[in-house]
């Protein structure tokens, strides 16, 4: 004895989960694309993907020691070492020594070293800032919420893929 609301039930249970399968490929899809525009986006500047990431960090997070900075993007201290060393180089950051401990430095980011080779962030800023017009303040009050919950999930895998120490 099938009723006409379970058959509609299961029509929305599977079109919810078409959904959220179509929102879970997009995701690895925008993933890609992001990933692949960050490795234009530091060849432009003469940097490789993991000094850009080191920069965008220090940009989004501020000042940080070394080892800090070692520890958010999960590298060696001899990586880091050459790693601000080439930054260093192309006048994208500073290192002073930490007031509160000299055997520590401080990283600090320095954009207008990137500003000689031109913003080229800014297009796809604005690009991105006319399809956000588009949306209402309901739907950019979900989205806004959708990417602080998933930054956050995200970095709860990276720590479980970190080697247990």
């Amino acid at each position: 004895m099938s009723s006409k609301f379970s058959k509609r039930s299961d029509g929305l249970s599977n079109h919810r989960k078409e959904l959220r399968d179509e929102l879970q490929f997009l995701g690895q899809m925008a993933s890609t694309e992001t990933a692949l525009f960050h490795q234009k986006a530091a060849e432009q500047f003469g940097l490789g993907i993991t000094d850009m990431k080191a920069l965008s960090t220090l940009m989004q997070e501020g000042d940080m020691t070394a080892g800090q900075l070692a520890k958010r993007l999960n590298l060696t201290t001899g990586a880091i070492t050459n790693l601000l060393d080439r930054l260093e180089q192309r006048g994208v950051v500073k290192r002073k020594a930490d007031p509160k401990d000299r055997r520590k430095v401080i990283v600090t980011a320095e954009l207008e070293g990137m500003h000689e080779s031109g913003n080229i962030y800014e297009s796809i800023g604005e690009t991105f800032d006319k399809l956000a017009q588009t949306y209402s303040t309901e739907q950019l009050e979900f989205l806004v919420d959708y990417y602080r919950r998933s930054i956050e999930l995200t970095k709860q895998e990276i720590a479980k893929l970190r080697p247990k120490s």
